[in-house]
């Protein structure tokens, strides 16, 4: 485990040690405690997240940034409860388009699903029967990946730092960015 927080690179005689950018998903108003916590592993890891509520655009730009955003990313973190969320113009929510979008683009996926016996309040879930069919699908379209559950936020954060770490150190990316390793010669 000790090699992802080990990973040098030696760029014209500097010593320089590899930070990777991670892309998080999912809902935000039901997960905001959860996804603090996210940012504050990945920090905590010395890489950078990137998330929605980091920067501000307008809604006709939003998904060329989302896009751009994961296309610069090397790893791309969903995290899904009991909400499906907004959704976009073609009935899709941001976060399953995101998570069809980093699968198109074959960027490593690490999936985090709420366990159905984790305690959770009523208010952060889905009320309307048409929005728990999509979340149980896109859930279900999840579970094609490799996924873990978590059941708390304590629980989430430490599945993902092992998770992170085994994903860097079994397919490690380019640095900053898939395609944007530095080329020295």
């Amino acid at each position: 485990m000790r090699e992802a927080f080990n990973l040098i690179k030696n760029i014209g005689g500097y010593t320089m040690q590899k930070r990777f950018q991670i892309f998080i998903s999912s809902t935000y108003l039901d997960l905001q405690v959860e996804r603090d916590e996210i940012i504050k592993t990945v920090l905590s890891m010395g890489h950078i997240p990137v998330g929605m509520e980091m920067f501000s655009v307008s809604d006709h730009v939003q998904w060329e940034v989302i896009k751009r955003e994961i296309d610069s990313s090397d790893y791309y973190v969903v995290v899904v409860a009991h909400r499906y969320g907004s959704q976009t113009d073609d009935g899709i929510s941001y976060t399953e388009k995101e998570f069809d979008y980093a699968s198109s683009k074959g960027i490593p996926i690490l999936g985090f699903v709420i366990d159905e016996n984790a305690l959770w309040a009523n208010k952060r879930t889905d009320a309307e029967s048409d929005l728990r069919d999509k979340l149980k699908k896109f859930k279900q379209k999840l579970q094609n990946k490799l996924i873990q559950f978590w059941m708390s936020k304590d629980d989430l954060s430490s599945k993902l730092s092992i998770a992170l770490t085994k994903a860097i150190v079994d397919s490690p990316q380019n640095w900053l960015g898939q395609g944007f390793g530095l080329d020295c010669k």
